[in-house]
């Protein structure tokens, strides 16, 4: 476990970061699509939490019964209710709407209360999921392609499904359209970015109104140069490809393009074979480049009309943190970094000796201002910003418990805010890779990947894990 742990740390960019001057600037390019009718499906409603089974109270009280003083409660733990297939089942999410943590796996969602782990509802589709947009919006909604058919032999997943987290209902459904002889292309890049939800793949793309289904627009017209997939927020970013006779030298762009009507407002093209990463942050916009033929690797921190403000410098190997894993690759923006209006924490890659460390970058410069010391029995990563703090995530590493800690501006050193008990740092160093979410003090751990020979080793996975005081 501890080696499958190492090996996806330091699966990341190279030591050679290179500074990424590109042309930028506003444009006048073309990049229209045409709206066609919706098409909906009736909605239906989640099933209640009747029959479903509670938090297993038995090995939370085993964990519990070892704490020390000082440790954090384990507040509840969740095992695997959902029947999976042979393959095992991805866990989308987490999504936190209110009081409530959302995962979905195969098909079905639930909705588990941040308080005591029970079931608030429970929603199953009527095929597989095949990708799901990274946030909610604001009011709770997201969207997903799921398969045409269940148990289909191919991933034929050209349907999008809008579900309401808040209430466990879904709403309306749309086919995706078929831009092409060449649209057959499934990695759906599924972004929100107010009422806009995008799906985005190779060589075309396709965006939706978020409120009904609508679509907006789609592959742009009279461009040689399409995007193929975005990054949504406060802001729709998209990352667009240019033909080129070298596939070696691919040639790409970043832009910012109107969410109603999809057409560019500026681009930023990157130097000739570099491709669009991971976008780290949306607004102040920072992304993530790679050259995999010279092996380069870098970050631009680009301001709001597209000019450059400045490139990344450092030395290090760095873990971003990014899901690339076929669940949700064409996700630009499924990373563990955190920035905020002047900063950026990059962790660096984990080395048996030493650990890693979280670096800060000044977004106004590009240097290093800070290092976040960690350590050697542990894996140290940035998790949010809260009061204009920094909240480090200390994960579990060769039998030494994990923590959250926080870390002030300007500082380097992290104050402990959750230390887990001795007693669960078994169960807990299986979620080290894993999504975790830190709200309203409880640290919940979600498991990313669902796997078990027999419906009952399935049935043995635990999948949530909180901690609180």
């Amino acid at each position: 476990m501890v080696a499958a742990v190492v090996a996806a740390l330091l699966a990341v960019g190279g030591v050679t970061w290179y500074a990424l001057d590109g042309r930028e600037g506003r444009t006048d390019d073309k990049a229209t699509g045409s709206t066609k009718p919706t098409s909906s499906a009736p909605s239906t409603g989640p099933s209640g939490p009747a029959g479903a089974p509670p938090p297993d109270a038995v090995d939370a009280a085993r964990y519990n019964a070892g704490r020390a003083p000082g440790d954090a409660s384990v507040l509840w733990v969740r095992k695997n209710d959902i029947d999976v297939t042979t393959l095992g089942g991805d866990v989308f999410g987490p999504w936190l709407v209110g009081d409530a943590v959302v995962t979905a796996m195969y098909r079905t969602f639930t909705a588990h209360s941040v308080v005591d782990g029970t079931v608030r509802w429970r929603l199953t589709l009527d095929t597989e999921i095949c990708r799901a947009s990274q946030s909610a919006s604001p009011d709770g909604r997201i969207v997903l392609a799921v398969k045409d058919v269940l148990h289909a032999e191919t991933d034929e997943c050209r349907r999008l499904q809008m579900v309401d987290l808040r209430t466990g209902r879904t709403g309306w459904q749309q086919k995706i359209v078929k831009e092409g002889n060449f649209d057959f292309f499934h990695e759906y890049s599924i972004a929100i970015s107010g009422d806009t939800v995008t799906a985005g793949r190779h060589g075309y793309s396709t965006a939706y109104r978020l409120s009904d289904g609508k679509q907006l627009f789609g592959r742009w017209e009279g461009s040689d140069c399409q995007p193929y997939a975005y990054a949504g927020g406060p802001k729709l970013v998209a990352a667009v490809s240019c033909p080129t006779s070298d596939a070696d030298k691919p040639q790409e762009e970043i832009h910012e393009v109107d969410p109603v009507t999809g057409k560019s407002r500026w681009k930023y093209r990157l130097p000739v074979g570099y491709r669009v990463g991971h976008v780290y942050s949306v607004r102040p916009l920072v992304v993530s480049a790679t050259n995999r033929a010279a092996g380069g690797f870098g970050i631009v921190v680009l301001n709001e009309d597209g000019t450059k403000r400045t490139s990344l410098k450092g030395q290090d190997q760095y873990a971003d943190g990014c899901s690339d894993d076929v669940a949700h690759k064409g996700n630009l923006q499924r990373c563990k970094v955190v920035a905020d209006d002047t900063t950026l924490y990059l962790a660096t890659a984990w080395t048996k000796d030493k650990g890693n460390d979280i670096v800060a970058f000044d977004l106004r410069t590009g240097s290093e201002v800070r290092r976040i010391p960690g350590s050697a029995r542990h894996i140290t990563t940035p998790l949010r910003m809260e009061g204009g703090s920094l909240v480090v995530r200390i994960a579990a590493m060769l039998g030494e418990p994990g923590s959250l800690a926080t870390v002030a501006p300007g500082t380097t050193k992290p104050v402990e805010i959750l230390r887990i008990p001795r007693s669960a740092a078994r169960v807990e160093a299986r979620f080290s890779d894993s999504p975790a979410l830190y709200a309203d003090g409880r640290y919940i751990l979600v498991k990313g990947v669902v796997v078990g020979s027999t419906d009952a080793e399935e049935r043995e996975v635990q999948t949530l894990l909180a901690f609180g005081k």
